[in-house]
């Protein structure tokens, strides 16, 4: 088993290319110089960050060098700062761009040479918030349905086809009434890029949410159902046929084969996998922003490929099918491709395993078993929070905060537990989080405990 600790901030830059390295040093192939445009010696390498991480607002100097940039001779250079802006460059000198906001930026280098498909260089940095001032927000609705609405309203804009930022490109529909088929609901929602709403079961699509798709989700995209048409109505594919959008819906014989139908046909059969119990509710959506975080995959010019979220019946595997999938993924010197989340999935998958290498993230009870998986995000600006005894508001905030590969901690509705309190002490006295968002009123999350948060990631001091 790998165990790995974390802080709220940490300086590192992650940068993906054609065989590039994971961390933010020159790799093997960093070219050495920029090469000569449209000679077939055109060169490409990394894009890194100095400072690697910082505090916003924060100029930031990106090194391009080592990249054949020659819009003159058709080389043309185009740096996309993941914050909306974009810059086209005309030689391969370090550009500096100030970032006013914190967040988990991607920056994009997409190259374009006569006779070539285009080349990306792409990085993750992180802009973090200055300690003790992480502002505290509640989103909530009248009740889970129109929660579910408002947070796809915090998080994604109006559809705009002249713009990629902050636009959604599909949206994930699960019922209101019960958990099992939405739970491996949350990565699919962060892959596809879109939010995860809710519906009532036995009835058409609830009006609201309905209304949020038409303004994020362009029409043609497709819309994803979890769960059969008991958890969904059909009647709710032919409206949103009607509307102009295509359907797929995830729906097997159990939860279990719907969630392996997420992971084949949803996710593309990623080459991690996260396994938490399906009996239940509260593991497995600690576990999808880890899925779409430190779990997931990073593609060179791609957005990163999350892992699945696979479901044990408790402490064994339901059927031969989902425990042969999990064993496929086993084997590996990377012990993290098979992550075991709560404590009826690490007895599963410990006999499973057989001794072959995967991480087990558990606790004694949901709390200490979210704080765990807390404990594996070591780029942290955003935490969302949402209580551990009822799912709905849970899982569309885990879809909330794993679109932007950030974690969730759930609480207790009505006092913070001690193995939670202790990570927004660590807000008020070091730089990192700059945003906690709560999901749900005060019946789901009271005031009382809406006031412990934000006491202690304000003053560094958790009062039980």
């Amino acid at each position: 088993m790998k165990r790995r600790t974390s802080s709220l901030l940490t300086a590192v830059a992650l940068v993906s290319g054609a065989g590039a390295s994971a961390l933010a040093v020159a790799p093997a192939h960093a070219a050495t110089d920029s090469g000569t445009c449209a000679s077939g010696l055109e060169k490409q390498g990394p894009i890194s960050f100095n400072p690697p991480g910082a505090v916003a607002p924060a100029p930031i100097t990106i090194r391009v060098a080592g990249n054949t940039v020659d819009p003159g001779n058709g080389c043309t250079a185009t740096l996309d700062f993941g914050d909306g802006q974009q810059a086209s460059l005309s030689t391969d000198v370090d550009v500096v761009h100030t970032y006013q906001n914190p967040g988990d930026y991607r920056v994009t280098l997409t190259l374009q040479w006569p006779g070539y498909s285009p080349a990306v260089e792409s990085g993750h940095l992180l802009i973090g918030g200055a300690a003790g001032q992480a502002q505290v927000n509640r989103i909530a609705g009248t009740d889970r349905l129109d929660t579910a609405v408002q947070i796809s309203k915090k998080q994604w804009l109006t559809a705009d086809p002249k713009s990629s930022w902050g636009q959604a490109q599909t949206a994930v529909i699960a019922t209101s009434g019960t958990f099992p088929d939405a739970l491996a609901g949350v990565p699919l929602a962060s892959y596809k890029r879109g939010p995860l709403l809710l519906t009532p079961p036995n009835a058409g699509l609830y009006g609201p949410a309905n209304d949020e798709i038409n303004r994020v989700v362009p029409k043609g995209r497709t819309v994803f159902i979890l769960g059969g048409y008991s958890a969904v109505a059909p009647s709710v594919d032919q409206e949103l046929i009607n509307e102009g959008y295509k359907v797929q819906r995830f729906a097997g014989q159990t939860r279990f084969d719907t969630a392996l139908q997420v992971a084949k046909f949803g996710l593309g059969d990623p080459s991690n996998v996260v396994v938490a119990t399906g009996a239940d509710f509260p593991d497995a959506l600690s576990a999808g922003p880890l899925a779409a975080g430190p779990r997931a995959t990073e593609v060179a010019g791609q957005a990163p490929q999350p892992a699945a979220i696979i479901l044990t019946n408790g402490s064994s595997f339901f059927d031969p099918t989902t425990s042969a999938y999990v064993k496929s993924k086993l084997g590996t010197k990377n012990c993290d491709a098979v992550t075991a989340v709560g404590g009826a999935a690490v007895h599963a998958l410990s006999a499973l395993a057989a001794g072959q290498c995967h991480s087990e993230l558990s606790g004694a009870d949901r709390y200490q078993t979210s704080a765990k998986v807390f404990g594996e995000f070591s780029l942290t600006y955003l935490v969302g929070v949402a209580s551990g005894s009822t799912f709905a508001d849970a899982l569309t905030g885990a879809a909330y905060v794993a679109n932007v590969q950030q974690p969730l901690l759930l609480t207790d509705p009505n006092t913070l537990p001690d193995p939670i309190g202790g990570y927004f002490d660590a807000m008020g006295k070091q730089p990192g989080v700059a945003f906690v968002d709560v999901f749900g009123g005060p019946k789901a999350i009271t005031d009382h405990v809406y006031g412990q948060i934000t006491d202690a990631a304000h003053s560094g001091q958790y009062n039980p």
